[in-house]
């Protein structure tokens, strides 16, 4: 805690962070807000649900004059988040659903008839035993205990 206090309070306010990020112009993310809330009035960066809006670019982190590691801090606040909440409800069920089907977008029906009928692998692992087995001890390995 005090070491992003210390890193954080390098902030010149010069707006580089919000201004780089290409999340922020199409999401409530608001990095600069975040961690000023923090330096100013002691809110914890975890409680901004916003911090799942981040899509990891390290744009903010690279082009930051002061060299504060923006990503990093709100990666940690997830983490952070996560241990005390869980996953916000959105992303229990994401991970759900790929624990349950191991792929985001599951293949039609229709798409594998026709791969069949034209003697073409089946690719995807919602077919493929072992890539089914593999895709589930990964999500279990790393988010197993936080699914609900």
């Amino acid at each position: 805690m005090n070491d992003v206090c210390t890193l954080l309070n390098k902030c010149i306010q010069c707006g580089t962070c919000i201004g780089s990020c290409f999340s922020g112009r199409i999401t409530a993310l608001n990095t600069r807000k975040i961690l000023m809330e923090f330096i100013a009035k002691g809110k914890p960066i975890e409680d901004s649900d916003t911090i799942w809006f981040c899509v990891t670019c390290y744009a903010c982190q690279e082009r930051c004059p002061r060299g504060i590691p923006l990503v990093d801090i709100l990666l940690k606040a997830r983490r952070s988040m996560i241990m005390k909440r869980g996953l916000p409800d959105k992303l229990n069920g994401i991970f759900k659903f790929l624990y349950e089907f191991s792929a985001f977008v599951p293949a039609k029906e229709e798409h594998i008839d026709l791969r069949r009928k034209f003697n073409l692998e089946l690719y995807h692992s919602q077919f493929v035993e072992d890539a089914k087995n593999e895709v589930r001890s990964i999500v279990e390995k790393y988010i197993g205990g936080l699914i609900k």
